[in-house]
Formats: structure tokens, sequence, C-alpha cells
């Protein structure tokens, strides 16, 4: 009887384990830098096929590599990075969907994938990116054990923060009607709407009396107004709002520059599918950013740890690269700005309540 009761007890503990094992000790860690790992094994291997050339040709090769990795001659407001997640048991809660705690765990690492596939060449020349501000919007649940997306697109920035939008995502079950809300419209990418606050039947009705809190009627009116189904069927569960700012060392470095910086432009007429520069035929700007590369790492940390203010105003190339965006840029600038700014004033409030 005892072997027997051992091995009920054993398979119940790694059932136990197995079940919760994205949740083990190191498990979000390993999440969050696995593509890091990725990466960098990549180029272990790549270096492999140059390890005996020159120094000149490993320098040539290194930065090959690194420009391979750049979005060169995308629109940045119309690229976005996926990836795909399920609601495993560790996740859900009490009510059997994906508890609003692991939207914000599931988000750490959409966006350390998404700012590898964004600012690859940034991030290997020293830079990193600070996470200031992170704001979610649910619309409905993600049901337990049901597959979704996280979709992130930039949106927006100016001198200092960069505006990042996910969008967590459910497709239909298949043979399933395509759903169309009343309000919103079908989206491509993420688009920053009008701001008003049509009732839907998603959203619940705030208290006849209530007063909400700063911030919270702006952050709503953002996210009511853009469709709860994206242009290919899939249903937004959930919206959240990133502020971001770029750093090199202690020092901020402008949007605009890091986003030039990988290749990132703006030209009329882009599409998701047909783009007027690419790796092949790149914008017009890239030429400078190959001639910081063409240095060597030094010289780039050294441009992007401040470098960059030497540049007189007038031949900031990558200012040049958005021209024509700027109406875009600032009007989905205002509307984050607005959320932003409404619920610092939320914490204001809470603030002066338990002084």
């Amino acid at each position: 009887m005892l072997p027997r009761a051992s091995l009920v007890f054993k398979g119940f503990v790694g059932a136990v384990l197995l079940l919760n094992i994205r949740s083990l000790p190191f498990a979000w860690h390993v999440r969050v830098w696995w593509p890091v790992f990725v990466l960098q094994m990549r180029w272990a291997v790549y270096r492999l096929s140059f390890l005996f050339k020159s120094k000149e040709e490993k320098r040539r090769a290194r930065r090959g590599w690194v420009d391979s990795l750049s979005p060169v001659g995308w629109n940045p407001l119309l690229r976005d990075h996926r990836l795909k997640n399920w609601a495993d048991l560790s996740d859900i809660d009490y009510n059997m969907h994906l508890s609003n705690s692991a939207y914000a765990k599931a988000l750490d690492s959409a966006r350390m994938y998404a700012a590898l596939d964004f600012f690859p060449g940034f991030l290997i020349a020293g830079g990193w990116i600070a996470l200031a501000a992170t704001h979610f919007h649910f619309l409905r649940e993600i049901p337990m054990l049901a597959p979704y997306e996280t979709r992130m697109s930039l949106v927006a920035w100016d001198q200092k923060w960069v505006f990042l939008v996910a969008r967590f995502v459910t497709h239909p079950k298949k043979g399933a009607k395509p759903r169309r809300e009343q309000h919103g419209h079908v989206t491509e990418g993420a688009p920053i709407p009008t701001l008003h606050t049509p009732v839907n039947g998603v959203d619940t009705p705030a208290n006849g009396g209530a007063t909400p809190l700063p911030g919270a009627s702006d952050l709503k009116a953002l996210t009511a107004a853009v469709s709860s189904v994206e242009a290919d069927g899939a249903l937004v569960n959930c919206i959240s709002v990133n502020q971001l700012v770029f750093k090199h060392g202690r020092v901020t470095v402008p949007p605009a520059l890091v986003l030039a910086y990988d290749g990132f432009c703006h030209h009329a007429g882009d599409g998701l599918r047909e783009r007027k520069y690419s790796h092949a035929n790149p914008p017009p700007h890239w030429e400078h950013v190959c001639a910081i590369r063409d240095k060597g790492p030094k010289a780039e940390a050294a441009f992007l740890r401040g470098g960059w203010r030497d540049v007189p105003e007038a031949e900031r190339w990558w200012e040049e690269a958005f021209v024509g965006a700027q109406e875009t840029i600032r009007t989905n600038l205002a509307k984050l700005m607005g959320v932003r700014e409404g619920l610092e004033g939320g914490r204001a409030v809470v603030a002066e309540l338990f002084s």
C-alpha cells in the first residue's frame, strides 16, 4: 500500500507543478529574457562564420547582421508586433478567466519581444528602454485555457516620451458569425480615435451619482471609440497604453532619433504590404546611420549618449525621416497625453485623501 500511495502522491505533486509551471520560481525571468537569449545565441552562431577573418571583415559582418535585424523602411505607425499566448491555469482567477494581474505579467514579456523587433540596433548599441507608466482598460474576459495574442503598435512620441498601445485579442471559434460592434469600426493597426464615450455592450455604465476619478473618463473615451473587432475579425479583450522613454546610460535619447536609427521612416502611401523603402532600397536618412555604425560600437555609443546634440537643428536627419507624419503624431499625442495627465490628476486626489 505504501509504495502505491507514494506513487499517487508523487503523481499529484507532479501534476500540480506541471499545471503551474509558468508560475514557478524564475519562470517570469525566463519568459521575459528568452528572446534576448535567443538573439545572443544567433549572434554566437553567426560569429563562427567569420571567426578567422580580419578585424575589418568582422566589423563589416557585425554591422551587416545588426542592419538585417532593423525594420528598415517601415512606417512605425503601421508596424505591429504580435505575440501568441494562452490563459493557463496559473494565470486564471476564481471566475475561471484570465486574472487582471496576468495581463501585466504577459505584457512584460510581450514588450521585450516588441523592443527587440522595433529597436534592435539601438539596444545592441547599448541603449535601453524605461517604462514610465502603464494604463489598462478591460473590455471582455479571456476564458480559461483560451489562446490569445498581444498586438503592440507605436502610436505617438514627442521629444522625450513614446507611447505603445497593446491590444489583447482573441479569435472567435471557427464557424462563429463575424461580429461587429454597434459603435466603432474595424481597425487596422492601433488607431487613435476621436475622443467620445458612447455606451456599448462591453462597458459597464457608471453609477448615476458617482464622480469618476480624473483620467478615468479620458482612458475610457480613448478605448471606447476603438472598435472591439480587429480587421481580421479578432475580438479586443483589453487595451493597454504604455509610456516609454529611451535611455543610453543616464541620457534620454529622442524617440525620433531611436526610430530613425533602426530604419523607421514615413512616406506617403504607406501600406502594410507595399512599402516604398526596404533593406534593398533604404530611406534617404539611412546613409547617416550607416556612417555612424561604420565607425564602430564606441562611436555609436558616443553619438547616442549625447553626440547627437552637436548636430545642428537644420541638419537633424532623424527629424526629416518623419516629415509628413507630424500632424498624425501630434493628434495621437494630444489624446494620449490627455489620458496621462488625467490619471496623474487622479493620483493627486488620492494623495490628498490620505495626507
